[in-house]
């Protein structure tokens, strides 16, 4: 059955998939979610697992990550395929979000600097998302619900129906919200290209040039400091995979109110 669309005068379709009823008219039910003793037991594992280096190895690690001069020395032994290996991680990390983009511009600001980190992750995001938005006005929608998570695709496409391009700049420019995923929903709008890239461009640079910050600082804190942070990286990740979707969902409905 083709998808119903619906669009108003700032040029946002959406696009209303019916959902198909397998034969004899019975409806499936989604897999039962792992029991929460499981889930801590995995989480405890994981927690264990990242931590143990800090504490087999934390001469080492402190060593090494505390002379970023010497991390860059060899990056640079590199050539200019180092900064190039980060722009294409990044870009990888917009399309198919191996990786947190926040941990890349971190990174990118400890190994270059400020400016450079800045400018190596701006360059990335923007490939990413402009490869992103082509590929969804070019493919459409059925490839990208197979790239993206569908539930929270249909939630964005829920609050984009009624609002133009003002609401993918707060996306954007937001912590905390799917941006990588808005990408392939801009993709899928009648919004020409070319502002939803300068949305993207302006809106992307605030919160990133905070991690780029923190990384280019880091060069600066103590042996105790790269403890708490490592810590704290350690709950939120933890945090991320158990409410990540539920924190998204109350954010946005706070912020435009429930469709």
């Amino acid at each position: 059955m083709a998808d119903h669309m619906m669009a108003n005068e700032d040029g946002v379709a959406a696009a209303r998939p019916q959902r198909a009823r397998p034969p004899g008219g019975k409806t499936t039910t989604a897999a039962a979610p792992w029991p929460l003793w499981l889930r801590l037991i995995i989480g405890a594992g994981l927690v264990g697992i990242l931590a143990a280096p800090l504490f087999f190895w934390r001469a080492e690690i402190a060593e090494w990550f505390g002379e970023r001069q010497r991390i860059i020395a060899a990056l640079r032994g590199a050539g200019a395929w180092a900064p190039v290996a980060l722009i294409g991680l990044y870009v990888a990390q917009v399309i198919a979000a191996p990786i947190p983009g926040q941990a890349i511009n971190f990174v990118a600001g400890y190994l270059f600097g400020f400016w450079a980190g800045l400018g190596y992750s701006w360059l990335g995001a923007m490939l990413g998302s402009a490869a992103a938005m082509g590929l969804a006005r070019l493919a459409g929608r059925p490839l990208i619900m197979r790239l993206v998570n569908p539930t929270l695709l249909e939630q964005l496409d829920r609050l984009a129906a009624s609002r133009g391009l003002g609401f993918f700049f707060l996306i954007f420019l937001i912590p905390g919200l799917p941006d990588d995923v808005a990408c392939f929903l801009a993709g899928l709008t009648r919004l020409p290209l070319a502002a939803l890239l300068l949305a993207a461009a302006l809106g992307r640079i605030p919160g990133m040039a905070a991690a780029i910050w923190v990384g280019a600082s880091a060069g600066q804190i103590g042996w105790p400091g790269w403890m708490a942070l490592a810590g704290l990286s350690l709950l939120a990740a933890a945090g991320i995979w158990r409410y990540g979707e539920r924190f998204q969902a109350w954010l946005m409905s706070t912020l435009w109110g429930r469709r």
